[in-house]
This record gives C-alpha cells, sequence and structure tokens, in this order.
C-alpha cells in the first residue's frame, strides 16, 4: 500500500516537481492461497469521469443540430462567506433569512481583460468579481424555480439567503452587490439518528459494545444511537460527512438537559469537557471498541455514570469513517494482516489533511476543529494504534515502510506493547500551571495502565523482547524511556505554548493538554482485542478521574461601568490549588 502511494508521490515528483498529494484510492486485496501455485496478480486503474470539475451542458438547437459547452471549474482562491445577519420570527422555526458577506477582487467582470495578463485557468481561479456573485445567486435562484437543483443551497431551518459581494477589506455598504436567492428550493431531508436504532430495540442491560471483531462504522454509529435511545445523559447528533458520503455522527454525554435555554460555552464553564475523538488512522481498529465502551460504562455503571455531574464527555468513534470500512471489509478477508489500505483517507492522504482550509478536499476533515471550537475542550484525545506483530526487518537489512520519500523509523516494526509516542506539555510563565498539570495526568495514565494486570503482563513482556532485539541491537533507534514501568516517550522540554488556537488548534489557554496513545492492535480481534482494548479504556478512564477529581471553581465577578453592569463568568484551566485562588485585581468577586 505505502508503496504504491510512494509511487505516485515519485511520479508527481518527476513531472511536475511535487508529489501527487491526493493520488486516490489505492486498495489492496489480497487473497491467501493453499494449493501452492504461484501467486497471480490483478491490476486495475480507475479513474473520473472527467480530467477536473466541469459544467457541461450538451443541448440542440431548433435547427436539431446537438452541440456542446464545457467550462472547467477552477479550484478558486476565494474566502469562506461569513454570516453577517441572521433574521428570526416567532412562532417560526429557524432562521426566516440570512445574510453573508463574501469579499471579492473586482465590481464588475472584467475577464476577457483579464485574459492580456494571465491563462483562463489563472484568471478564473484567482479573480472573482462582484457582478459573478450577484449572478449566479439569480442563476440559482432561477434554476430552483424551474425545479432544477432545488436543493442547492436549501437547508433545513432557513429561508432566503442574501450574499454581500464586497471589493473592499472592511465591509462596506457603499462597495457591494447583494445577490438574493429566494427560498423556494426544497431542503433534503436531514438524518435523524433515530433511523440507526434497530425496529423494536428495546435497551434490558445487556452489553452494547462487543470487543470480540473490529467495530465498523454502521455497528459503532448504531452503538450510538442505541445508548441514544435509552439514556437521557446521551446526546447523539450528526457531525460531518466523509468523503465518499458517509454521515459521522458523535455523542455527548451531560446529565439530562431539562433547562429551556443552554448553551455549550456555559456547560464548558460550568465544568470541564474531554473529547475522545478515535480511529485517525482506521486499521488502528482498538481505539473505537474502547472509547465506545468507556460511554457504555459511563451510562450503566453508577460509580462511572456520577462522574458525568462534574464533567462533560464527548465521544467521537471514527474519524475516518471510509478508512475503518475499508479495513473492516479487508479484515474479513485476511483477519491476521496490518490492512494499511484503510490507515490514511480515501485518497491516500491522512484524513485529517487540510482540516484548516477553507475548502478542504476531504470533508471530514474539519470535524475535529469544529468538536474542538464546539466545546472548547480542557482535554482533546487522540488514540492511535500500530502494527500487532513483527513487520520483517531485524538481520536482514530490510525496512519496507517508505512514505513521501522518507524510510519510516525502523522502531516501529515490531510489537513494544501500549504506550505513548510522545507527551507534550507546555512549559511556560505564561501557562504557570501547565506543566504540573501535565505530569499529574501522566500520574494518572502509569496508575490506570498498571492496576490492570493483564495489560501490566503484556507490557512487561513486549518490553522485555523489544529490549532484547532492539534496544540492545541498536539503541539510537530503538528506545525505552520508561515513567513507571509504562512506556511514555517524553520531550526533552516542554514548549512555549504558542501556535495554538484559532479553527481546530488546541489554544493551551483553553486546551491544557492533548494526548495520543500507541496499541499494537494492527490488526486485532477475538481475545487479542480484549487485551489491548482494555488498555485504551484504562487510559480514557484515567484522564477522565483527573477531571473529575480536581476541584474545579467558576469564578464570578463584576464591575460596574457607566448606564450599566458587566458580570463574568471563568473557570481557571487546570484547577488552581487551594494557595493559588486569589481575588483578580480590580473585580470585585458576587455570588
Amino acid at each position: 500500500y505505502f508503496g504504491t502511494i510512494e509511487f505516485f508521490d515519485v511520479l508527481g515528483r518527476n513531472s511536475r516537481g511535487q508529489g501527487l498529494t491526493f493520488p486516490g484510492r489505492v486498495i489492496p486485496v489480497m487473497r491467501p492461497k493453499q494449493d501452492g501455485t504461484a501467486a497471480t496478480v490483478d491490476i486495475r486503474v480507475t479513474g473520473f469521469a472527467t480530467a477536473r470539475p466541469a459544467v457541461v451542458v450538451t443541448y440542440r438547437d431548433a435547427q436539431g443540430d446537438s452541440a456542446q459547452i464545457r467550462r472547467d471549474i477552477p479550484k478558486t482562491t476565494l474566502e469562506r462567506p461569513s454570516a453577517r445577519m441572521a433574521k428570526v420570527q416567532d412562532g417560526v422555526a429557524g432562521l426566516t433569512h440570512l445574510g453573508l458577506r463574501v469579499r471579492v477582487d473586482t465590481d464588475e467582470n472584467v475577464r476577457d481583460t483579464l485574459l492580456s495578463y494571465g491563462t483562463a485557468r489563472q484568471v478564473d481561479r484567482t479573480m472573482v468579481s462582484a457582478e459573478q456573485i450577484e449572478a449566479v445567486m439569480g442563476e440559482i435562484e432561477r434554476l430552483r424555480a424551474a425545479g432544477l437543483y432545488t436543493s442547492a443551497l436549501a437547508y433545513e431551518g432557513l429561508g432566503s439567503i442574501e450574499v454581500w459581494a464586497e471589493w473592499t477589506h472592511e465591509q462596506d455598504p457603499q462597495s457591494r452587490r447583494t445577490g438574493t436567492l429566494a427560498a423556494n428550493g426544497t431542503p433534503a431531508p436531514l438524518p435523524e439518528w433515530q433511523d440507526l436504532v434497530p425496529s423494536g430495540f428495546e435497551y434490558a442491560g445487556d452489553r452494547l459494545v462487543q470487543w470480540d471483531t473490529p467495530i465498523p462504522p454502521p455497528e459503532g454509529h448504531e452503538i450510538l444511537a442505541k445508548m441514544g435511545e435509552a439514556f437521557a445523559e446521551a446526546t447523539v447528533y450528526k457531525v460531518g460527512e466523509s468523503y465518499l458520503g458517509e454521515d459521522v455522527w458523535a455523542m455527548d454525554l451531560q446529565p439530562e438537559i431539562t433547562a429551556s435555554h443552554w448553551s455549550h460555552a456555559k456547560a464548558t464553564t460550568y465544568k470541564p469537557t474531554v473529547v475522545y475523538s478515535a480511529r485517525q488512522h482506521a486499521n488502528e481498529v482498538s481505539s473505537t471498541s474502547h472509547v465506545l465502551r468507556h460511554a457504555e460504562l459511563l451510562l450503566t455503571d453508577p460509580e462511572q455514570r456520577r462522574k458525568l455531574d462534574k464533567v462533560n464527555v464527548i465521544i467521537h468513534p471514527f474519524t475516518n469513517a471510509d478508512g475503518a470500512q475499508l479495513a473492516y471489509d479487508l479484515y474479513n478477508i485476511t483477519p491476521d494482516y496490518i490492512l494499511h489500505a484503510g490507515y490514511l483517507g480515501s485518497l491516500g492522504q491522512d484524513v485529517t489533511s487540510g482540516g484548516n482550509n477553507d475548502h478542504p478536499i476531504y470533508p471530514e476533515s474539519t470535524i475535529r476543529g469544529r468538536l474542538w471550537s464546539t466545546w472548547l475542550p480542557d482535554v482533546f484525545l487522540n488514540p492511535h494504534g500500530y502494527p500487532s506483530h513483527q513487520v520483517v526487518q531485524l538481520f536482514s537489512e530490510y525496512t519496507g515502510l517508505v512514505r513521501r520519500g522518507r524510510v519510516t523509523e525502523r522502531n516501529w516494526g515490531f510489537n513494544k506493547g501500549w504506550f505513548m509516542p510522545g507527551f507534550g506539555y507546555v512549559d511556560s510563565p505564561e501557562y504557570p500551571r501547565h506543566k504540573d498539570a501535565a505530569f499529574e495526568i501522566r500520574d494518572y495514565i502509569t496508575r490506570g495502565i498498571n492496576s490492570n494486570r493483564d495489560v501490566f503482563d503484556l507490557n512487561q513482556r513486549t518490553y522485555g523482547r523489544y529490549e532484547r532485539y532492539g534496544a540492545q541491537f541498536d539503541p539510537d533507534v530503538f528506545r525505552l524511556p520508561m515513567t513507571d514501568s509504562v512506556l511514555i516517550q517524553m520531550p526533552l522540554k516542554g514548549s512555549s505554548g504558542g501556535g495554538g488556537g484559532g479553527r481546530g488548534g488546541y489554544n493551551p489557554r483553553i486546551t491544557i493538554w492533548s494526548g495520543t496513545t500507541e496499541a499494537p492492535d494492527e490488526t486485532a480481534y477475538g481475545p487479542y482485542m480484549e487485551l489491548v482494548a482494555k488498555a485504551g479504556l484504562s487510559w480514557d478512564q484515567a484522564i477522565l478521574d483527573y477531571l473529575y477529581e480536581a476541584d474545579h471553581e467558576v469564578k464570578r465577578s463584576g464591575q460596574r461601568f457607566f448606564g450599566g453592569v458587566s458580570i463574568r463568568l471563568n473557570r481557571p484551566r487546570p484547577a488552581e490549588k487551594d494557595d493559588e485562588d486569589e481575588e483578580e485585581a480590580g473585580e470585585k468577586v458576587i455570588s
């Protein structure tokens, strides 16, 4: 798999000077033979119906002659529109009208003039006029009125739309054309999580999450729906779509909401929040299993359930839903293979690639960023995995994992138990409590991992083998930095905390720590799946316990100003110790 991806990367570098970053779906299907004859290879190459997105109109004129017009659609540099106006009406659900602003380059369409300065593709990619925006909105309205593209720009709970196409940097009504779109469309029906619940389902206390086989997206999303059906604490919702068009779901766990008004901002101010986002590399199968089991225990085990009174828990079991389905399909053919075809997204690039772009190729790449910006969590978790058995290399001078022209480190070549490939933390005077909080989290993790005897024995057994055949063989490559008998690859020092924040980022003022794990689960099933999932569950619960047991205090403060008063709610992150609680200068604490 990675060899084929590398082939396309080299092909791109040799033909256009840079690799082909989204080469396409590479699906190696291997069927073992038992008759002793030589293997055969069947290679199939498919492609899109056209080289690039385009509008193709085939028509027949009054004389009966037919012709075709084609207009390529280049990737535009147009920025995402921003919402500037919303209208509501008493008794009407949703928005009756929405106003958007988009910055364009010119007022009038001067495309023909610009062709003297660049190619048609360069002009279409770079320059957009307000006249074009106005015309497009009008054409969509007329097409919808004629019964064509009725679902385009039509959304449930949204009435009419207007777009302010402005050619100035700042909002300016004098430098604007307004394109309007009447509410004459027919929105596609919204997906309902209740449709995922099997007919006749009634929760009778039976276990919902199995640890016998990898969990594919249909099964995992059905489990979410069953939890939403059975427990008032579970709120299930669609969080996005995959490149191949599959719905992606998430679930919030918190005490039943009975208030008439509720907001994420208040919820995450009053209580800490943790996000569990699994299966980025979807052949690493155990993360979905232990995250879903963690959710089930929070709903069914009274000892775990009380933790929801003090912590908001967000469950996102499939970051790479397309890869998870492919890995499961291949697992049914060759269950003991690593199944790297499910590792990346559908086009041979990591599924999170482009998540911060205005127009990403992978629609699911934005999901994590939107979960983060919606919930502003204290902790964001991203559990991973790696091959459960050796990749042929020892003593053979062979290594086969080459990606993007780089030889993957040989230390991934054989099992070293459950470990953390890194442990980033902030060490900065701007965030004086972050380092201590991170090291406290680490203590919770090692206690949790070592408390499970099966996991402890697995780790010590594999660490010993790794020491014998790796560290003693090549200590520069095969390292074993241990913390309380757990392999955690600590950095030499902490970071300054800069560069975070924004859409999809982890601003240290908000998210005090984010972590990644590695479980030897490519591909796990049966009793071995249960073993590696136990390790992940111990990690999940350890970090939740850290947040649950901390003394989080919401500080309420107020100030008078001319003609009014301001009230401010703030929960320090990480939680302050008793001797750190001080009244903020210039503010009066109120109850």
